[in-house]
């Protein structure tokens, strides 16, 4: 593959992985001249036409995708039953080689990865697009430490059968859900129960289901209940004990109801900095099939109380009528409680809505004051001196400044019981809602953009120019400069680079020179060299005989132009017009289609060869040439001392005959 262009647009230039169903190469994409990730598909699934519809199907879908944390993909296309995925070029390794590289993660780095992680699911399932293979494989850190997510939609095009078949070859199943392995139906929750062995991993450094053999492992993931990881870290915080086992329940309504639950629950630990008393409401749920109590060691006392049930013996009949008579005596004294709290309820709310008055702390009346339009801690001097807490509100406004009080309740004026029920509400002013826009320089413009929009909500225009420093699709500046502070909602504009900027030139006059002359020549005009012919003679010592595109024609910088040779062989033997003896010399003929014609996606080119001195028509060749491979070179062997007449069909119509 290494050198083929696929689509007549991306050179593979080396091959950088390999899993069960493609192969992933390094490319160059020859329009926008950046380099791109060249996924093609392995030969045994060619042949799979319901594969191939899915796959094209649900690869278009992940194009869709826009995510800092996804690696992006820019096309989907055929090339001769080459099926392939172009994707965003990402330099770093696999999250599985950075784990190994450190053995385990510290806890909080771990956190931040696994929020990115599902902040690109969430995105994901938002599309009703379902990854189904996320493992620390299919995860690559970037030089930034940037986790991105790659391989959307493919493990969900793979039929049933074949999805068996290569979990047991890529090791897919040390991430899979129990459902996935029984071959049932999978959907989010299934993304979720990998990201807790996932999770696992990255704070542990092992994996909470092992084994020798993939069944093995499959049956673990069924029947076995995981790990708790702090047996493995002990230094985390209880709280990730209980997320990490949420994600690995075996039923899919135990886990998480969404990613956006699981991000909210790590944020809560972030946010705390891990102490051990924080509360998570999402981890468990009331009516949760799912406890982290049955994965806790039973005490000794647990114990000996659960002998003593077992070997009680059964009580006289008589003991059990005692028993209903104490139950019943038990009953009525609890009425008889709630009773007498619900009547003392009742007299203090009368009491403090004076009601009922009291002796120690009958509300008093005051009237209140207008606070609007005045500084809150002024009114808080006031209102502490009368006895009054207010319940305060804050929020941003542009028209108010901050630690203003922007309304109140009651309003002004109101008889007020200090001590009642009812509060005095100030609403404050936070001032204007401004963000600080960030750096910018050198971000991709795709994810600046999206940031921009999703977490600092503004509107954002984007414009691109030619810069001979930033690499393309880097951005270059943004107007209003980063630090500078603006309201939430408005609009900035970010500059992105084209790269240098391409002028046109004159293609040069190669013929009669030797390869390196054209090469210099090539260079001093701003140009590449491309193929040579025939091909494997680069660096032939001999003289060019022909050139493409020709020489003054107008192009780009950076086009490339192929050359080709004169290859003199002698093969004795080899006589096409049975009347010459010196042997032949191979002839490069250019090979044009004529205008006019609709020829669809390839042509039959046929050539033939005539000894003009007997008359004879001897066949030379037939093969089927792809269209967009016109203009197309055809080397013809010729008899060294000539005397031939050579044709060439296309589609049995005439398009080149030359004398020899």
């Amino acid at each position: 593959m290494i050198g083929t262009v696929l689509g007549n647009r991306y050179e593979i230039l080396s091959e950088i992985g390999s899993g069960g169903m493609a192969k992933v190469y390094k490319a160059k994409c020859r329009y926008l001249h950046r380099t791109v990730a060249v996924k093609v598909l392995k030969d045994e699934f060619r042949e799979d036409t319901e594969f191939l519809q899915r796959f094209d199907t649900e690869a278009q879908a992940a194009a869709s995708l826009t995510h800092p944390n996804i690696v992006q993909i820019y096309d989907v296309g055929r090339d001769n039953d080459r099926y392939f995925i172009v994707m965003e070029y990402v330099e770093g390794i696999t999250l599985k080689e950075y784990i190994q590289q450190r053995g385990k993660l510290e806890w909080r780095e771990a956190i931040n990865i696994a929020i990115q992680i599902c902040s690109a699911l969430s995105k994901a399932h938002s599309r009703h697009i379902i990854h189904r293979d996320i493992k620390p494989h299919n995860i690559i850190m970037n030089s930034d430490g940037v986790p991105k997510v790659t391989d959307f939609g493919i493990a969900r095009s793979v039929s049933s059968e074949t999805a068996t078949m290569k979990i047991d070859t890529v090791g897919s199943v040390h991430y899979s859900s129990p459902e996935q392995v029984r071959g049932g139906y999978t959907d989010e929750k299934s993304d979720i129960y990998s990201i807790g062995v996932t999770f696992f991993e990255m704070i542990t450094g092992k994996l909470p289901f092992d084994g020798e053999t993939p069944v093995a492992i499959a049956l673990q993931h069924i029947q076995d209940e995981p790990p708790l990881p702090s047996s493995y870290s002990p230094n985390i915080p209880p709280a990730l004990d209980q997320i990490i086992l949420k994600c690995l329940a075996k039923s899919r309504q135990d886990r998480y109801d969404s990613v956006s639950e699981l991000i909210n629950d790590l944020e809560n630990i972030r946010a705390q900095n891990g102490i051990t008393d924080i509360v998570l409401p999402n981890v468990k749920h009331e009516g949760d099939r799912f406890s982290t109590k049955k994965f806790e060691r039973l005490g000794d006392e647990d114990l000996s109380r659960s002998s003593r049930a077992g070997s009680s013996k059964k009580k006289p009949d008589t003991e059990g009528r005692s028993n209903r008579l104490l139950m019943g005596l038990i009953y009525f004294m609890l009425i008889a409680v709630i009773l007498g709290g619900i009547g003392y309820f009742v007299k203090a709310v009368l009491t403090d809505t004076g009601f009922i008055p009291g002796e120690d702390n009958k509300p008093q009346d005051y009237v209140i004051g207008n606070y609007v339009a005045r500084d809150l801690d002024e009114v808080l001097a006031e209102l502490e001196l009368a006895g009054i807490t207010p319940e305060i509100v804050y929020e941003y406004n542009d028209d108010v400044d901050e630690n203003v009080i922007i309304s109140q309740s009651p309003p002004p004026d109101t008889n007020f019981k200090i001590g009642g029920i009812t509060p005095l509400k100030l609403v404050v002013s936070k001032g204007e809602n401004l963000v600080e826009i960030p750096k910018v320089k050198y971000v991709e413009h795709n994810a600046l953009r999206i940031k921009l929009q999703d977490e600092y909500g503004l509107e954002v225009e984007e414009k691109s120019e030619y810069n001979e420093e930033i690499g393309q699709n880097y951005v270059i500046r943004s107007d209003p400069e980063p630090g500078t502070l603006v309201k939430r909602g408005s609009k900035i504009t970010i500059y992105w680079s084209l790269g240098p900027e391409k002028k046109e030139v004159v293609v040069p006059d190669l013929i009669g020179y030797t390869y390196d002359q054209a090469v210099n020549k090539l260079l001093a005009a701003k140009l590449k060299l491309g193929k040579t012919f025939p091909e494997g003679r680069e660096g032939y010592r001999g003289k060019i005989v022909d050139q493409a595109p020709k020489a003054g024609t107008t192009v780009t910088e950076d086009t490339t132009v192929d050359i080709f040779f004169e290859d003199n062989v002698t093969e004795p033997g080899n006589n096409q017009g049975g009347n010459q003896t010196g042997g032949t010399t191979n002839k490069t003929i250019i090979v044009d289609l004529p205008g006019g014609f609709d020829y669809g996606e390839s042509v039959q080119l046929r050539g033939v060869v005539i000894d003009r001195s007997t008359g004879e028509e001897y066949p030379l060749f037939t093969e089927t040439v792809r269209t967009e491979d016109f203009p197309y070179p055809v080397v013809v062997p010729v008899p060294v001392p000539g005397g031939v007449t050579i044709k060439i069909y296309v589609n049995d119509a005439l398009v080149s005959e030359q004398n020899f």
